[in-house]
């Protein structure tokens, strides 16, 4: 059993009833849960920060994904030491893409909340762009761009699945991004694409599948991108998103990295596990089995 444990709850989630069942319920079989309720972001990276001065020894991400990315952040710090501290889930979110990819039991918080308090770590792989750090999925172009700039009644009929995103892609006259891929040992690969995902983990989005072949554990990053076609060929995006390592794929590019760069033309917009960046250079990395994290 965890000595020192601490569960950072979403301020939004705090109230809720299940939560409350849940904290009892561990405590209740002698668990020694100590909880504490950020008030925002900042607040949250203060709140872990003495947590783990106090000795710490698992911090439990109590929210949705940029709660579990807040917290993951914070305990790699700069990256150089493996954390001493390892992290829990108790999925408050919304999609809860990250736990839903680890396998837990995210409808019923009384066993993710045991789970996070008492299983053994595992330890996995945190991926790393532009010096910030992530866990799940970093997905970037049109997806990212819907969920920057784009009103919430719209994000809805996004929904799943290729002929739904080639549609709206058309209909609304989203404007590929131009770039190119940059593998060190290997020539710069130039392109358009109007949809990618950078997977340490399988899920984004509520559940979609983006980096099917993506583990957790493996050194590598899964890269996923769609570059844009006529959209006569939209049954053929559909067909690929079934075989996504298919060399023969002319819409769907998969492919399993360590180390790359993506450089695009115009601003980028970027989801990285919920939090949205806009950049034009994107450098990633892997720290291989850096992050002990309980599932």
């Amino acid at each position: 059993m965890a000595s020192k444990v601490c569960l950072v709850l979403n301020r939004k989630a705090a109230n809720r009833p299940v939560v409350e069942e849940a904290v009892k319920h561990v405590r209740s079989g002698g668990i020694e849960l100590r909880v504490r309720i950020p008030w925002d972001k900042e607040d949250a990276s203060r709140v872990i920060e003495e947590a783990l001065a106090d000795g710490a020894e698992r911090i439990i991400a109590g929210g949705g994904d940029g709660t579990v990315n807040t917290v993951a952040n914070v305990l790699v710090g700069d990256g150089k030491e493996r954390p001493r501290a390892a992290m829990g889930v108790l999925p408050l979110g919304t999609a809860n893409d990250f736990a839903h990819g680890c396998g837990l039991p995210c409808d019923d918080l009384k066993q993710c909340l045991e789970i996070a308090c008492v299983s053994p770590a595992h330890e996995i792989d945190v991926g790393c762009v532009n010096g910030r750090y992530f866990v799940n999925v970093a997905s970037g172009g049109f997806g990212a761009e819907i969920t920057a700039t784009t009103p919430a009644p719209l994000k809805k009929a996004l929904g799943g699945g290729a002929y739904a995103i080639m549609g709206l892609i058309k209909a609304l006259g989203v404007k590929p991004y131009e770039g190119r891929l940059l593998v060190p040992g290997q020539e710069p690969a130039e392109g358009n694409m109007v949809f990618m995902a950078v997977g340490n983990n399988r899920l984004a989005g509520g559940g979609f599948e983006v980096a099917p072949k993506a583990r957790l554990d493996d050194g590598m990053l899964d890269l996923a991108v769609v570059s844009d076609g006529p959209a006569a060929d939209v049954a053929r995006l559909a067909a690929e998103v079934k075989m996504p390592e298919n060399p023969d794929n002319r819409f769907l590019h998969y492919r399993q990295l360590s180390e790359f760069t993506i450089e695009s033309t115009r601003d980028l917009h970027f989801n990285l596990d919920g939090e949205p960046m806009l950049e034009r250079k994107l450098e990633f990395s892997v720290l291989p089995k850096h992050l002990g994290v309980v599932f």
